[in-house]
């Protein structure tokens, strides 16, 4: 074999490894969401599903709290917390215990994408929303959107909203 054939040959086979190397680093990298069959059954409620902040200039900050409540005798499991703007984060309070703030999945850490927070049976945990507008500066009427799943057969993905008008 002459050299540039060799050169070609090992460009096509060092190639080839960086394909299956990245098809493999992808794939091992996606969060693996948790089977909610191996997470039990419960039942959950939500004081409300979305709130309305009114008229707010594009410098201020305003969060909403919305209360879960676990109506059943098992724990309840929440994850894949996620936020439709780079404006919003969420955050969850359980037992006193708050997390990091949950934004777009894209630009979250891997350890908020993988967490499952538990609300013990009959127990309560406030899930804040916060908008801030300056992140992503808009004027006029936004909704914004926290999604999350639970371990819930009725309620198994979760969808709140908040709701402002920017000046």
């Amino acid at each position: 074999m002459n050299t540039d054939t060799k050169i070609i040959l090992g460009a096509i086979v060092l190639s080839v490894l960086v394909i299956v190397g990245a098809i493999f680093l992808i794939g091992s990298g996606e969060s693996k969401s948790p089977k909610r069959e191996t997470l039990g059954s419960a039942s959950m409620m939500l004081d409300k599903n979305s709130e309305d902040f009114g008229s707010m200039k594009s410098d201020e900050e305003r969060t909403a709290t919305f209360t879960i409540t676990n109506t059943s005798d098992a724990v309840l499991r929440i994850w894949n917390i996620a936020t439709s703007c780079d404006c919003t984060f969420a955050s969850i309070i359980i037992n006193g215990q708050k997390t990091g703030e949950f934004n777009m999945a894209m630009h979250m850490s891997s350890t908020l994408k993988n967490w499952i927070g538990e609300i013990p049976p009959k127990q309560t945990a406030q899930l804040e929303v916060t908008y801030r507008p300056k992140v992503m500066p808009v004027t006029g009427a936004v909704t914004r959107q926290v999604n999350f799943a639970t371990n819930d057969p009725q309620h198994a993905e979760v969808e709140v909203s908040i709701k402002a008008n920017v000046l």
